[in-house]
């Protein structure tokens, strides 16, 4: 008599596998656009929720003390010389990748706030809390062929949280930069330097349909 669970094949004997682990198939979002024609839904123009500021060692303050503004060089006369290589690498302070902030500034500002949020302590139900960048990330998500995500979501007392995991393919393109990849984007942060002043400033936003 054979036990149950098995199936008799020929000249062997094969276990059948349980039902909790019968191979299922992967999620997947359709993207052709006619799918999701017709119009367009409203949305209103991003309001200013308040602001908080990062200093040189990410440390949070809730203030604008390093708010700058956008201030271009003079367009008359001699270009503007600016060395995009001033201050690296002997001035350079590289941020330590190892450590994953996730949404941590941005819960810091909403608890010290939860008060005087638009509607009261409850606006935040149904609503999305996580940077701009990920949902930069999701919505372009068709035209990215080469580089994979991984977004953590949590949902608490009706909002939704949304946070980046680094993926194994990330971290490991990420530890493998070569040098001059990590001065081209020091460079980078230099001329926004140039144009903007060394600060870096968050502003908070928000934009609800009807």
């Amino acid at each position: 008599m054979e036990p149950r669970g098995t199936k008799r094949g020929a000249g062997k004997i094969e276990v059948a596998e349980p039902r909790n682990k019968l191979p299922c198939p992967a999620p997947s979002l359709p993207t052709d656009p006619a799918l999701y024609s017709g119009p367009f839904p409203f949305y209103r123009r991003p309001s200013q929720m308040g602001y908080f500021s990062l200093d040189a060692q990410r440390q949070y303050h809730g203030d604008a003390h390093a708010l700058r503004y956008y201030s271009p060089p003079p367009t008359n006369g001699q270009g503007p010389n600016f060395d995009l290589r001033d201050g690296y690498p002997h001035r350079y302070q590289p941020r330590d990748e190892e450590v994953r902030e996730g949404l941590d500034h941005l819960l810091r500002w909403l608890l010290e706030h939860r008060g005087r949020l638009e509607g009261g302590p409850g606006w935040l139900a149904g609503a999305i809390v996580t940077w701009r960048g990920h949902l930069t990330k999701l919505l372009t998500t068709p035209y990215e062929r080469q580089e994979g995500w991984q977004l953590a979501a949590s949902r608490f007392q009706g909002t939704l949280y949304l946070s980046e995991v680094e993926t194994p393919a990330a971290r490991a393109q990420r530890l493998a930069r070569p040098p001059l990849l990590r001065e081209l984007m020091y460079m980078g942060y230099k001329f926004e330097q140039y144009m903007c002043a060394a600060a870096w400033e968050t502003t908070l936003c928000s934009s609800q349909g009807r």
